[in-house]
């Protein structure tokens, strides 16, 4: 393992028990197999004088280690909400008009930070549980670090942190915590199945949880985002023009808007009679139902599908563009994409592709064409 001063000097003091910085560099010598002089022990106790004084109240004065004090039921039930950091940041994003969905979202993802849990039962190891009072600048850094390392998407995790610490009153720097999209935008370009694989995962959904084939359903049909689908609300559905109105972030990710989803037939008929929460289902339940499905129907592909709603999405833009023959505006429009975004995400038609629409369309044009009347010779 990598030395990363910020994670091994507090725990190497928090093991060693001393803040000696001869200690502490024999310790990391020993565990990272990195040698550091003790100058720079100092020195990087000295740039982080808060750190400094909780380590020496836990060391001198015999207070609990940071995982005791954290590990007292801080993070059951509604505890964690009660705690004052989090309890502002809840108060905020209400504030901003934020839905409840999204706070929980928010809350519980923050929750995972401080755990050290990158995935799923997936805990980073060596790593000292996080009270979110005193989650620092670089607790974020290391955490995100981590998620990288092992090859993961790190967006959600930065825009969800650097969130909460500018709610503390950080201010933070764009090298500090980016909320850009990932360096491999695009990638998934190619990725699609097929109509029979997709008709098989929802059936796979229906066979187990209605709400999931629903929603999932909802999503194909409409492109809508998980936070969107989960927060629609009864109140915002049109039964005239059979329209549902959704609150998405905007193209450039910092503000809501409301956005018109045209639903089917058969959508419509499902929900039309529905009050409040339009879907019920939870955010973990639906990605755990979807991650089942995938690995079962789709398994060549399951591990590349980085976030399991989003999928619905994906294919949505995929399928829409052919069917309109790659009118990235019309689509752009409906889905809530901008166009650069659409043509970076999803790539562009093949040779094939091309061929195909010009021998299709040619014909069409021709057919409506009044060629001149013949000249006598």
């Amino acid at each position: 393992m990598k030395y990363q001063p910020s994670r091994d000097i507090p725990l190497a003091v928090r093991e060693l028990k001393d803040l000696s910085p001869s200690k502490i560099v024999l310790w990391i010598l020993n565990k990272r197999n990195d040698e550091r002089t003790s100058q720079s022990v100092t020195m990087w106790f000295k740039e982080h004088p808060e750190i400094y004084d909780e380590l020496a109240k836990e060391i001198i004065q015999g207070a609990p280690t940071e995982r005791q004090a954290v590990d007292v039921g801080l993070f059951e039930n509604g505890a964690f909400r009660e705690i004052p950091s989090v309890k502002l940041w809840v108060r905020d994003l209400t504030n901003s008009n934020a839905k409840e969905a999204t706070i929980d979202h928010f809350t519980r993802t923050l929750k995972r930070v401080c755990k050290g849990e990158v995935q799923k039962d997936v805990v980073i190891e060596n790593w000292s549980w996080k009270h979110p009072d005193r989650l620092t600048l670089e607790d974020a850094k290391d955490f995100i670090f981590q998620v990288k390392s092992r090859k993961l998407r790190s967006r959600e995790w930065r825009l969800v942190l650097r969130n909460f610490l500018r709610s503390k009153g950080l201010v933070l720097k764009k090298s500090d915590i980016s909320g850009e999209l990932e360096e491999d935008a695009g990638k998934y370009a190619t990725l699609r199945v097929t109509p029979e694989k997709r008709d098989a995962i929802f059936r796979f959904l229906e066979a187990r949880n209605h709400e999931a084939y629903l929603i999932s359903y909802f999503g194909y049909t409409t492109a809508a985002r998980l936070t969107a689908a989960l927060t629609a609300e009864s109140q915002n559905l049109d039964h005239l023009d059979r329209v549902l109105y959704v609150f998405e972030k905007a193209v450039t990710g910092k503000a809501k808007k409301r956005v018109k989803k045209y639903l089917t037939n058969t959508l419509y008929e499902q929900i039309k009679d529905r009050q409040g929460r339009i879907f019920n289902i939870e955010a973990d339940e639906l990605n755990g139902l979807l991650r089942e499905a995938y690995k079962e129907i789709i398994p060549e592909i399951a591990d590349m599908i980085p976030m399991p709603f989003h999928f619905w999405r994906h294919l949505f833009a995929q399928d829409m563009l052919r069917a309109s023959h790659w009118n990235y505006a019309l689509v752009a429009e409906i889905g809530n994409w901008s166009v650069e975004a659409l043509r970076k995400y999803y790539g562009a038609p093949t040779e094939e592709d091309r061929v195909q629409f010009v021998k299709e369309t040619l014909p069409k044009l021709e057919a409506q064409i009044a060629l001149p009347l013949e000249v006598e010779a």
